[in-house]
């Protein structure tokens, strides 16, 4: 249904700010939230829309003819989910297209943000182990060090996950998690007297490594959003940081 060009700026402002905090909370940089936010905006007629993004805020105002409104939200950071970050794409091209309007794009949000996880959490942590054990395989291991590796990879990423749902600061669970993964592998490799110890170990922590942060740091830098790029990346140094203390202090148990 194509969008109304009469929709009132309260529900303008309201739907802009839920597809822009889907996009930041999903980790997309600062320059698409802020594109999001005012693609929607001026697609369900409002005629300017002015953003502000923060690592832990986003807001709007909204101008409609003499009208004009001012909302912030909280926006935490909660990581990775590109399969939300294309979905809320398609719904602004759709509202852009005048394929939707403000109520249907209400509905498609709202079952976004409701979507379930697609793959529950033992698949996710033991595929990580696997990836990790192909890693171990490309940096020389033996079969021996490659089922270390899949094994303590496996359990450290479900320790993270399970220190993530309960909303534990990044530092921790990289911490625990790269200290567990690191404890687990380097035991199984002493027992079962593999000859690639250090490629196994190394690999064993690769899962932790704070991609997306510095990427899109890096990304707000060149748009020049210089604040928020350099608290991704420093949220990104403080998760390399957990890792070597984990790491570190594991070696020294070994």
């Amino acid at each position: 249904m194509p969008p109304s060009r009469t929709t009132p700026l309260q529900e303008i402002i309201e739907l802009a700010l839920l597809a822009g905090l889907l996009v930041h909370q999903s980790g997309g940089d600062t320059a698409r939230t802020s594109a999001t936010i005012r693609r929607m905006a001026l697609a369900l007629g409002a005629s300017r829309a002015d953003t502000v993004v923060s690592s832990l805020n986003i807001g709007v105002t909204i101008e409609q003819g003499s009208a004009r409104e001012t909302a912030f939200r909280k926006a935490p950071h909660m990581g990775a989910n590109f399969t939300m970050l294309t979905a809320v794409a398609q719904v602004v091209e759709a509202v852009e297209e005048q394929k939707l309007n403000a109520q249907s794009a209400r509905c498609q949000l709202e079952d976004i943000a409701r979507q379930p996880q697609r793959y529950p959490h033992w698949l996710i942590a033991l595929l990580v182990g696997v990836s990790c054990g192909g890693f171990a395989a490309l940096f020389g291991g033996d079969p021996v060090a490659i089922l270390c590796t899949t094994l303590g990879s496996s359990i450290g990423m479900a320790l993270r996950l399970f220190l993530h749902r309960r909303h534990y600061v990044p530092f921790m669970f990289a911490f625990a998690s790269s200290l567990t993964a690191m404890l687990i592998t380097g035991l199984l490799l002493k027992l079962a007297h593999s000859n690639t110890q250090e490629e196994a170990m190394a690999a064993s922590v690769l899962f932790l490594i704070p991609g997306v942060p510095f990427i899109n740091g890096a990304a707000d830098l060149f748009h020049a959003n210089y604040l928020n790029g350099m608290v991704r990346i420093m949220m990104g140094v403080l998760f390399v940081i957990g890792i070597a203390v984990g790491v570190s202090l594991a070696l020294r148990i070994l």
